[in-house]
């Protein structure tokens, strides 16, 4: 009997942890069930604009996917609310905005620089046409990264970094601007003076002036502008033209003084020789 009583109870104990084990196993597969259904409806989603009945959640919606990186969806909400606005709507026309943000993120500079420039030229009244033009010249800068290829998109973004502070002058967008000016007049004039240096090294003297002096003439403030009057000088040296070599030691002499090669070339002892 105590033998039986004995089975009875490891009977009874397994059967519990049997138990035990089938509820916590059937929690298990529960939870797991659940996070793949969770899982399934993520995957299942889809980016749809369309779904969105307010313009306003649209834009938020496709301002958040610009921030997350996803441009191309935010692309096409951008260009839904284009559509489904009029024309003077001032969320179309952030959205508007956002659409050539959207092109300049993919890469995409002549569209994004002509999506920009509309903004500016068809809205030129309101808040966001000043930052417009500054984009269109950022994307302009983007189509000429190095100096020394073809300078037209170059030029076109100092164009139009010019035309927003003349334009826009009191904006934060103009300041900005102002600065980028300066830094492509300093790319500008780099350019010329590096083909400038080009003929220098090859003795072709009369080209090299050309250069250093459309350098010094056209972009007076850029960084590079004392080593060009130099270089005219030397050039100037070298092939013998004294009162022009004078000339330009005078200006080098009155604004570059303190440069150790200024005073070496353009002191007198050297133009006596």
């Amino acid at each position: 009997m105590a033998g039986d009583g004995r089975t009875d109870g490891r009977t009874d104990g397994r059967s519990r942890w049997r138990a035990n084990l089938r509820t916590a196993c059937s929690r298990r597969l529960a939870r797991l069930a659940l996070a793949g259904l969770v899982f399934a409806a993520a995957g299942c989603h889809r980016w749809d604009p369309r779904r969105f009945t307010a313009p306003e959640s649209l834009y938020r919606a496709s301002l958040r996917e610009f921030r997350r990186g996803n441009y191309a969806r935010a692309e096409q909400g951008f260009t839904k609310l284009t559509f489904d606005l009029p024309p003077r709507d001032t969320l179309r026309i952030r959205a508007r905005y956002f659409v050539a943000e959207c092109k300049f993120a993919q890469r995409d500079f002549v569209t994004a620089a002509r999506e920009f420039r509309r903004i500016a030229d068809e809205d030129p009244g309101e808040s966001l046409a000043p930052d417009a033009l500054l984009r269109s010249g950022d994307a302009h800068v983007q189509l000429w990264r190095r100096p020394e290829l073809d300078p037209a998109s170059g030029q076109t973004a100092l164009a139009t970094y010019q035309e927003l502070v003349g334009r826009y002058p009191g904006s934060h967008a103009a300041g900005v601007a102002a600065v980028r000016v300066r830094q492509l007049n300093d790319d500008f004039a780099w350019k010329d003076y590096q083909t400038g240096v080009f003929y220098f090294r090859r003795g072709a003297y009369d080209s090299a002036i050309l250069y250093f002096r459309a350098v010094i003439a056209q972009y007076p403030s850029a960084a590079v502008v004392p080593d060009a009057f130099v270089r005219l000088v030397r050039s100037f040296r070298a092939i013998g033209y004294r009162e022009e070599m004078e000339e330009a030691c005078q200006a080098l002499r009155q604004y570059y003084g303190g440069r150790a090669d200024v005073r070496e070339l353009c002191g007198l002892g050297d133009l006596r020789r």
